[in-house]
């Protein structure tokens, strides 16, 4: 049965609802001596177990209520991607996730399963019960609320109750010396319900490019695109070198190949770059891209790695990149600070426009495909 919720209440009502027989007092019974409270009740359908202790405290209270399952909503962000790190370098963090639960009760567990790859780096994870738990000033989580996702951790400073918003925040340290290309499901459990609908990508230096690596974005007139919702006929931003001047063009072609002869080109006061389409959200560092694949310097010249393959496949007169040649993006020069090689087989594309150029990433590349 159930105490009523208002009205009059007896000792007696207390004791039989407890399961208890014979006199009882009212300490015993808020405290727990005579049974223990049943945390399934809501918090205000249970006594406190504090002093002063009251007999309204037991309103509504029922002794054998069934705890309700938390259930997960759906993730603002389902795929979580770090993309252009390198070995050695400093922690980065993630745009806030968010999932609105109901029937929360308690602490938040959260474990990660490797799909593939081999995990070196450190993924750690904050979490918020209805707030954002924050980055400081040095852009890592507060540490008094990550954790490292190397085992199975319980968040026990943060409890979760009835409908609220968990507020999730993925930071990731690489390793010192070792690269990685990790896919990772993250597993969330709470009040006997699990969720794994949030995936972790972290790509240490083992990513590819230019084509261009599918995850950098696209240049669009005040916003990035990513590469899946552009198509044929679609505006990206170019550059004219007869009119000098940057300008949004159709996309005449893309086509999509994969590669293997990858390279990642680091910049002098290079800006991250975090950005969203659909429910993946993407943390992307240099620019990926093919070692033949060239790219446009500030007096307008071709530059790459490769520029004999350049040269043989594609027509295309470049000189070989060196560290310090001031490179061309969209509202600024930036200098060339290192490259990363890769050896992994990786999705790419590229745009063709009428300038046989586009930008992405804030760089503008060659579109090197014809019609």
């Amino acid at each position: 049965m159930t105490l009523t919720s208002s009205g009059q209440i007896s000792m007696g009502d207390i004791r039989t609802e407890l399961g208890d027989s014979g006199s009882i007092s009212l300490k015993e019974a808020s405290d727990g001596t005579i049974a223990t409270i049943n945390t399934a009740n809501a918090s205000a359908d249970r006594p406190d177990g504090s002093a002063p202790h009251a007999m309204t405290e037991f309103y509504s209270y029922n002794h054998n209520a069934a705890a309700a399952n938390a259930s997960f909503g759906t993730w603002s962000d389902t795929t979580i991607r770090f993309i252009g790190l390198q070995p050695g370098g400093n922690i980065v963090t993630h745009a806030l996730t968010t999932n609105a639960m109901t029937d929360a009760s308690g602490l938040m567990s959260v474990t990660n399963t490797v799909n593939s790859g081999t995990a070196k780096g450190s993924l750690r994870i904050a979490l918020g019960a209805g707030s954002d738990p924050g980055v400081n000033s040095s852009n890592t989580v507060f540490d008094s609320k990550m954790k490292t996702l190397n085992g199975n951790y319980v968040f026990n400073s943060i409890t979760f109750s009835g409908s609220v918003t968990c507020n999730a925040r993925f930071c990731f340290l690489p390793h010192s010396n070792v690269t990685e290309s990790v896919s990772r499901t993250i597993t969330f459990a709470n009040n006997n319900t699990s969720n794994t609908d949030v995936t972790c990508t972290t790509s240490v230096q083992n990513f590819g490019g230019f084509c261009v690596h599918e995850a950098v974005p696209v240049n669009c007139k005040d916003y990035y695109k990513h590469i899946s919702e552009l198509k044929v006929g679609d505006k990206v931003m170019s550059y004219n070198f007869e009119t000098n001047s940057v300008e949004e063009v159709e996309i005449l072609k893309i086509e999509k190949p994969e590669h293997t002869d990858l390279i990642t080109y680091i910049f002098e006061d290079g800006e991250d770059i975090t950005y969203t389409h659909s429910n993946i959200s993407t943390f992307n560092r240099g620019l990926s891209i093919t070692k033949d694949h060239p790219i446009y310097k500030e007096d307008g010249t071709m530059v790459c790695l490769d520029p004999v393959k350049a040269r043989e496949l594609y027509g295309l007169e470049a000189q070989e990149i060196q560290k310090g040649d001031r490179i061309r993006f969209m509202d600024s020069i930036k200098t060339i600070d290192k490259y990363l090689l890769s050896p992994d087989k990786t999705e790419t594309y590229t745009i063709l426009t009428k300038n046989k150029n586009f930008y992405a990433g804030g760089v503008l590349v060659h579109s090197e495909i014809e019609e």
